[in-house]
């Protein structure tokens, strides 16, 4: 619980890992001499709503993007931008990122149907889209927008001003229609993908509250039950209400995780079946509709992150409930990394599928597995493993005891931390050699903001760790130095956090020299 200096309380539970921040901050404290850019000892990435105060100290701050970035109308011609004809082939190519990027962890979108809205935009302009339709399409292109700016500059057209939010307020604003109306499908899909756009930037604290209000809606529309069960659905909609549901689910989680808050969803509510496990098949349920069922496959990287977004709820329920009800179980903390390591087995499996092939190596082409699998989902599903080991074990490292399992929880932490910075840092030198980058802009982007929170957080981890003669000084700070190269990577996306840890380590790194 912190106050600031308007008096106001604010809350960060220990899940976020502030405390540890606080413990390594501490440990070095003597040698540290803040840079006026680095990070506030109360705060963790993503905690937008302490850093409005600084922003609004600046006349633009709350203006998102580049001058050269958005396009406008004409001076007075204010009421006739949406007037302005966009081709469908723009909104394709604007969008791009989205559906490489952000679609497939996240399916609560039905691809087909944007691509509809964004023929009836092209062709008859924003005026003729609903409100939840207008705003989808608003933060399909916003969250693309952001990611530009990691990738390479090479015929990157201007993005119409009315298409995207152009503020903060401007997208929080857009959601009074679907609070005062209610509650319907379009409606929760339009929610949710205002949420991501907000995750998308580091938008944590205001992302936050759109889930309260987001799992409240899916409530209402009971999207937490199992459609397999309720003969009114046909199965397209059976489709959409799971993609909705594990895409607000894993969103939920991670939210939960990165500001130390209480989880909304908790899974003794909840009985929606993952793709290749549904239970509900003997169900009295009679179909009349013929469509055919979607390839499941095209959802086995919704499912992974799901079922990791569970096992890092059972480490919150673990480690970070309320001291009253928290309880040291050596054998659920087994029963977490038989999950974890079960979790990562089947992962591996997915992401190298040709390393199940080795009898069929003779056979023809169209029966090689096939994996469509983009690298940067490939980076986060491993980087997702050593999070949750991380996660799991950072609690134990500063409870204060020295016996053997902190010994323990020690080196694990270090090992998921070596791997996490060795695995995104060489991700990026690939991709820029892939990609003939001289200024660090990839085609596969960094675009998961939890990888900020992860490269921070193993900096941090592997500088406490040699400070207290766990781990090489020098091996150390050269890790170090990764993360600092990796967080300047990510802060090409223009978002406040990633060179504000960047220059905390830096701090950290000339205290662990000067101890």
């Amino acid at each position: 619980m912190r106050s600031d200096v308007t008096g106001s309380t604010s809350f960060v539970g220990s899940g976020s890992g502030i405390y540890f921040v606080r413990t390594v901050r501490s440990a070095l404290a003597r040698n540290i001499s803040w840079d006026a850019d680095a990070i506030d000892t109360e705060m963790v990435p993503g905690e937008d709503d302490r850093i409005e105060a600084r922003r609004e100290s600046s006349p633009n701050a709350k203006y998102l993007w580049r001058p050269e970035e958005v396009g406008f109308t004409s001076p007075g011609q204010g009421q006739l931008e949406a007037l302005v004809p966009v081709a469908f082939a723009d909104l394709v190519q604007w969008s791009q990122s989205y559906f490489n990027l952000w679609h497939p962890p996240f399916p609560f979108l039905h691809a087909p149907s944007v691509l509809v809205l964004f023929e009836k935009l092209a062709t008859h302009g924003i005026s003729h889209l609903s409100r939840t339709e207008s705003l989808i399409i608003r933060s399909v292109l916003s969250i693309s927008l952001a990611d530009r700016r990691q990738m390479p500059r090479k015929n990157q057209s201007s993005v119409p001003a009315h298409l995207i939010f152009n503020t903060i307020d401007d997208a929080v604003s857009c959601l009074s229609p679907i609070l005062m109306k209610s509650p319907t499908i379009s409606g929760l899909q339009a929610a949710l993908s205002v949420q991501v756009f907000l995750i998308s930037i580091l938008r944590l604290n205001t992302a936050s509250r759109f889930g309260g209000l987001i799992v409240r809606i899916a409530f209402h529309l009971g999207i937490h039950r199992c459609p397999a069960r309720y003969a009114q659905f046909a199965l397209a909609e059976e489709d959409i209400r799971r993609r909705l549901f594990w895409s607000i689910y894993s969103l939920e989680r991670f939210l939960a995780q990165s500001l130390g808050l209480p989880i909304d969803l908790k899974d003794a509510d909840i009985d929606v079946c993952p793709p290749f496990a549904e239970l509900h098949v003997g169900s009295h349920k009679v179909r009349n509709d013929q469509g055919q069922p979607p390839d499941q496959r095209l959802f086995l990287l919704p499912t992974f992150l799901a079922r990791i977004s569970k096992i890092k709820g059972l480490i919150l329920e673990l480690r970070h409930v309320s001291v009253n009800h928290r309880v040291a179980d050596p054998d659920e903390v087994a029963h977490i990394e038989a999950e974890i390591s079960k979790w990562w087995n089947e992962v591996r499996d997915f992401i190298d599928p040709a390393s199940l092939d080795d009898d069929n190596l003779g056979s023809p082409d169209n029966m090689a597995p096939k994996n469509s699998l983009q690298p940067a989902h490939r980076l986060l599903l491993i980087v997702q493993k050593h999070e949750s080991v991380i996660l799991l074990n950072r609690p134990v490292i500063t409870s204060g005891h020295n016996n053997y399992a902190v010994t323990a929880a020690m080196q694990k932490c270090i090992g998921a931390s070596k791997t996490i910075v060795s695995t995104v840092y060489q991700y990026i030198q690939d991709s820029r050699k892939e990609d003939d980058s001289l200024d660090g802009r990839i085609n596969n982007p960094l675009f998961w903001p939890g990888f900020t929170w992860c490269v921070w957080m193993s900096g941090l981890i592997l500088l406490y760790a040699a400070s207290h003669d766990c781990y090489s000084v020098e091996t150390a700070q050269r890790e170090a130095t990764r993360c600092v190269k990796i967080l300047e990577n990510l802060a090409l996306r223009g978002v406040f956090w990633p060179s504000t840890c960047a220059a905390a380590i830096k701090d950290l790194q000339q205290a662990l020299r000067m101890k």
